[in-house]
């Protein structure tokens, strides 16, 4: 009986340690953005850098890079 107690006290805690996370963890209204101005020997440099990091942190960065890379070249072979 005791160790159900104890079982449900915990489970208490870690759910009230939820919803206080959730409660004080407002989202930002409007995220900064910036925009660089590379050369494509820079952009290849910061595209490998990248590579080097966990997956998890680099991924979405290289995939936004590529994205706007081939954008701006298809836009400058139509001029």
């Amino acid at each position: 009986m005791r160790k159900m107690y104890t079982f449900a006290f915990v489970i208490f805690g870690f759910m009230a340690c939820l919803g206080i996370v959730a409660w004080t963890d407002k989202p930002s209204h409007q995220q900064k953005t910036y925009t660089l101005t590379l050369t494509a020997q820079e952009t290849q440099v910061v595209f490998d850098a990248l590579g080097e990091l966990p997956a998890k942190t680099s991924e979405s960065i290289r995939a936004k890079i590529a994205q706007q890379v081939t954008s701006q070249n298809q836009t400058s072979d139509k001029k």
